[in-house]
Parts: structure tokens; sequence; C-alpha cells
């Protein structure tokens, strides 16, 4: 029984090997398709994106003094700056921030299309904020990341009455694209591809019944084959010797 079953294994694998062999045309025309597809869509479809950034830094406010009249920053004070880092996080993105910096630099934007390009982030769990901006054109995401990180600044220093907020670096136009990323893209599209490939060639596996092989009939019939009959194309003619 288990000889039996270890046969149909090996059979089983044999028909796989067979399938990809005798459709592997099929294969490579749905894999090469998908990856000039995924090439035209990357290089000629899809507009490039690039992306410019400002780093902000909260720090002791400029007339920051302890009861002692000590400027120093404690360890407290540090641990005060971290929590309201995801504070200022929020209010860099808030309508007030945005309608401001739509106003100001007169963007063709609306509160959200302006959110939605911008992103806010914390640089690994300290006091600094990255302000990140992503547009098709690298001098216009440079002048919005800039104007978000002044406009926030301002607004924190009005709104909580502190000025405690530095900025690090300033946002410079980009001249490399951070999307699109045609090697990846047609990475994915070839495996995509080939996946796709191999389920149309099962499909057709299975909707075809016909028997093609010795093979196939001692695999259906558990029965081994004692003889064949030879093709003979002068049978098929109609010639007698």
């Amino acid at each position: 029984m288990d000889q039996q079953i270890e046969n149909m294994d090996q059979i089983d694998l044999k028909q796989l090997w067979r399938i990809f062999k005798n459709n592997v045309l099929l294969l490579i025309v749905f894999t090469i398709t998908a990856m000039i597809v995924a090439a035209a869509v990357s290089f000629f479809v899809l507009d490039k994106q690039y992306e410019s950034y400002t780093t902000l830094m909260l720090g002791k406010p400029n007339d920051y003094k302890t009861e002692s009249g000590n400027t120093e920053i404690t360890y407290n004070d540090v641990l005060l700056n971290q929590q309201l880092v995801s504070t200022y996080s929020q209010i860099a993105k808030s309508r007030v921030v945005t309608t401001k910096v739509i106003k100001k630099l007169n963007l063709d934007f609306t509160n959200e299309g302006l959110a939605n390009i911008v992103s806010v982030t914390t640089v690994n769990d300290t006091e600094i904020i990255k302000i990140t901006v992503k547009d098709t054109d690298p001098i216009l995401a440079a002048k919005i990341a800039n104007e978000m990180a002044n406009t926030f600044s301002s607004y924190v220093k009005e709104l909580m009455q502190i000025d405690n907020i530095n900025i690090i670096d300033v946002a410079e136009a980009s001249t490399d694209p951070v999307e699109p990323r045609p090697i990846m893209n047609i990475a994915i599209a070839m495996v995509l591809g080939l996946m796709l490939g191999v389920f149309v060639v099962f499909i057709r596996e299975y909707l075809d019944t016909r028997i093609k092989n010795p093979e196939e009939i001692e695999f259906l019939s558990s029965r081994p084959i004692l003889a064949m009959i030879p093709h003979s194309t002068s049978l098929d003619q109609g010639e007698k010797k």
C-alpha cells in the first residue's frame, strides 16, 4: 500500500513537470507581458513624486528658568518634551495650520489635500519632529515643508504660550524621485504574471479531459500497460503497402 502511494506521488510530480514543460511558452508570455506593462506604467504613466523634509526639535523656552534660577534642562523637562511631541505632531497637520500654509503660499489645495501629502513623524522616540512633504514638484514640496514648520512653530507659540520649538534642518528640493519605483514594480509584476500564468495553465489542464500519454492511463486505471500500438502516418493517409 505504501509503495502504491509512493508511486502515485511520483506520477503526480511527473504530471506537474509535464504540465509546466508543455506550457512553458504560455508562462513566459504572461510573465513578460506583465513586466512590460509594469515598466510602461512606471516610466510613462505614473507621475514622479519627490520628497522634502524639515526637522524640528523641542528645546527649552527662551525665557526658561527653574525655581532656583537655573536655565539647565532637567530629566523631567526632557520627558515632558517627549510627551509633547505626539501632541505637537497632531497640531502640525491641524486644519488651522494647513489653512494658513495654503493662504501663505497661495496653494491650489484643500485642507484635506494638503494634509494627505504631508506626514509628521517622530524620530526614534526623541524630541525631534520630522515634517515630510511629497509632491510632483520638488521645489514646491520644499516650500511647503518649510512653511509648515514656520507656521506650526508660530501657532504653537500663540496657542500654548511657549516658545520651545527650534528648526534643525531646512527642507531642500530633491532631484531624486521617491516614486514610482520601476525596478520594484517590474519585480512585483514578474511574480504576479508568473502566478497568473500558472493559474491559467492549471485551469486549462483541469478543463482538458483528454488522455495524452500512457502514464495517465496507468494512473487512472491502476493497471499496468501490457502493449502499445504505435502511431502510423501511412494509416492516417489511407496508404497501403
